[in-house]
């Protein structure tokens, strides 16, 4: 994961180390092309963390590629918060160069919105089994790398794989130098549906593999700014809560970032609200903010992710137990409950397969 990194498009340049008693600016990391964690688009484009930051606080947002980009950047001190996937959140929060915590979940799904297999459309591959022999695109110590070692682990197949990025590899499945590839929404869902050049074979649904997002903290941002700290995740559960239920909204926020400039508005839609269209009867994006009530990504975060990256030899050791501090957003969602006239500690509820729902709350728990 370390060196795969690769800088983003939208780099900012200046962005501070550590935010002091006299420059309050924090610089966030975030992952335009992971839909999963899209309520950090709608915060960067909207004026929700301007409700919730201390006086004299602003947030600056620094995109990447991969996640790998933001622990590396927070690993230096040049970001004080990230949206990311599991496995980078994970690497961010082992590391002790500048030692950083996870505090939250950016939402979660049964495999739907990382673990993608594809193929080109005119590829004889149907069934994941065939895919036995071939050179597979994968981007190592990401969920599509732990993905790909179970579903090659449950078919009892090999493949050579090839380790870059996700651009890359949609590079390579036009171009015919691979045979499959995986990577994470809305990339794949432009590929499929925009470009008509590949069509999902699988996602992690089949073979029972979550994905999740994660989000780390620095420990000087937490400790030292704490109010800043709550205040960020304040505006984190408000923009997860419009992720989750004012679907028109957040599309119109996600289309004003300029790294999506190429996307459509319907591969937008496809890669967050709509399932693939391959018959996994599952909900495409689950809403959660909180790894202690949600069950399933919190072991996944807390449990099965640190054991694999440990055998992968991507980690030494898992992280040490107090590089989780759910407390941070216990502290946010109190002191929002009344302020708001929505419930931070409920969820979006089945508001995903629906167009543009306006049902109360999303955040610290899971949708059902």
């Amino acid at each position: 994961m370390r060196t795969s990194a690769v800088a983003g498009a939208g780099a900012l340049a200046g962005c501070i180390g550590s935010a002091t008693e006299l420059d309050r600016t924090l610089t966030m990391g975030y992952q335009p092309f992971s839909a999963h964690a899209w309520e950090a688009l709608v915060m960067k484009h909207s004026d929700i963390p301007q409700k919730y930051l201390p006086d004299g606080y602003s947030l600056e947002w620094q995109s990447a590629l991969q996640g790998a980009v933001i622990g590396n950047r927070i690993s230096v001190g040049k970001n004080q918060a990230g949206w990311m996937g599991d496995m980078p959140a994970l690497t961010t929060i082992a590391q002790n160069e500048t030692p950083a915590s996870l505090v939250g979940l950016a939402n979660w799904s049964r495999g739907q919105q990382c673990n993608l297999l594809v193929v080109p459309r005119d590829s004889p591959i149907e069934e994941t089994s065939d895919i036995a022999g071939e050179t597979v695109g994968v981007t190592k110590g990401s969920c599509t790398h732990r993905y790909l070692l179970r579903l090659l682990e449950a078919e009892d197949i090999d493949v050579t794989m090839e380790d870059t990025g996700i651009s890359t590899i949609l590079a390579n499945l036009r171009e015919g130098r691979i045979a499959a590839g995986l990577g994470w929404e809305p990339s794949i869902a432009k590929s499929v549906f925009q470009d008509d050049l590949t069509r999902y074979v699988s996602t992690g649904a089949e073979y029972d593999v979550i994905d999740a997002g994660g989000i780390p903290m620095t420990d000087n941002l937490i400790h030292n700014h704490r109010e800043a700290a709550k205040g960020i995740l304040k505006a984190e559960l408000e923009a997860t809560r419009v992720l989750a239920t004012q679907h028109e909204r957040t599309l119109d926020l996600v289309s004003r970032e300029g790294d999506l400039r190429y996307f459509d508005r319907s591969s937008l839609r496809w890669g967050v609200y709509r399932d693939p269209p391959i018959g996994e009867d599952v909900q495409r994006l689950k809403y959660a903010t909180d790894f202690e009530r949600a069950e399933e990504p919190g072991r996944l975060m807390k449990e099965t992710g640190p054991r694999f990256l440990t055998r992968q030899g991507a980690l030494e050791a898992p992280p040490p137990s107090d590089r989780y501090k759910p407390e941070v957003l216990d502290e946010a969602a109190a002191e929002l409950d009344d302020a708001v006239e929505w419930s931070p500690r409920s969820t979006g509820g089945d508001a995903s397969r629906a167009t543009n729902s306006s049902n109360d709350g999303t955040a610290t728990g899971e949708s059902p």
